[in-house]
């Protein structure tokens, strides 16, 4: 496949090595173009340097197979404003990002083509501009076409092949709204008291009442997923309380609660606001994503200003 991958933030390079790696042509938007086609990937104390890349900071008009949008969450619309008359008209998007608006955005704007939303899970870092840091396991992916605009509706399949052509495992999603609610009810609920408490998920579930705190959020999501005609079942509920409660390592804290910390622009507004804003929409209250959003806009805003 030719693949063009908008972002050389942390998943931006991980998704363009290991494409490479798969033998994908792989061209990387990047802020500034370089000469230097190597990429470094560094995990578990050893560099994987991967060639072939081409980085530049002009999307160029070209023919692709797919468009990967790997920017932050409140930088979609911006990258996909930018790719108008770039790319050839019904070329399919992929959006990676946290959250349920980065599909509707991408709709928006390129109406003719199919969009595949992803919920993705991986930690990575960038650690220099071409250097990306792997901790823990490799990225585990799950997409779905999010309509059937656009003749190709088998292009979310050829997609996921494409992917696991790689070390990256990916699935189809047969129902990927659930699947990006349900993903959102995690992140933002852990994420959101774990940004409120400073602490990481070993000490927000060994304490009681940061616990029931998580447990609220993710019990809020799904009422406001069933609001807005989405399934998000009890049984779904419990799985991804589950997540958090069983699965994530101690030390585990979300993207946005070190952004917020280390005073860096978060995807708050992009989670727990998005949350309270379709809450609002539907009539549904969302005592503790309110909460959440209201104690840590100061930290945004001061963010923002100095970004």
């Amino acid at each position: 496949m030719n693949i063009l991958v908008y972002g050389a933030g942390a998943m931006g390079l991980y998704f363009s090595a290991r494409l490479a790696q798969a033998g994908h042509s792989v061209v990387l938007k990047a802020r500034a173009s370089t000469q230097d086609t190597k990429l470094h990937l560094f995990k578990a104390g050893r560099t994987e340097t991967i060639s072939g890349v081409s980085v530049v900071s002009e999307a160029d008009p070209q023919d692709v197979d797919v468009v990967l949008i790997a920017t932050k969450a409140w930088q979609v619309e911006d990258a996909l404003l930018d790719l108008q008359g770039k790319i050839n008209k019904g070329t399919p998007l992929v959006t990676l990002q946290n959250g349920i608006e980065a599909p509707e955005v991408a709709r928006r704007i390129f109406p003719a083509s199919p969009v595949i939303a992803t919920t993705c899970v991986v930690i990575v870092k960038r650690t220099a501009p071409l250097t990306v840091e792997l901790i823990g396991g490799e990225a585990t992916l799950s997409a779905g076409l999010v309509d059937e605009i656009g003749a190709d509706t088998g292009i979310a399949e050829r997609v996921v092949d494409a992917i696991n052509a790689s070390p990256v495992t990916a699935t189809l999603a047969l129902d990927v709204q659930r699947a990006l609610w349900k993903k959102i009810a995690l992140i933002a609920s852990y994420g959101g008291v774990g940004a409120v408490s400073g602490a990481p998920v070993g000490v927000t579930r060994a304490h009681p009442e940061t616990r029931s705190m998580v447990r609220d959020g993710i019990v809020e999501v799904a009422s406001v997923a069933r609001a807005c005609g989405v399934t998000f079942t009890s049984e779904d509920v419990e799985e991804v309380f589950s997540v958090y409660a069983n699965v994530f390592d101690p030390l585990t804290t979300s993207s946005m609660q070190r952004d917020l910390a280390s005073g860096l622009p978060s995807e708050l507004a992009d989670q727990n606001g998005a949350i309270v804003a379709r809450a609002a929409q539907v009539g549904v209250a969302t005592p503790t994503h309110s909460f959440i959003l209201r104690s840590q806009l100061a930290r945004e805003r001061e963010a923002r200003l100095d970004s």
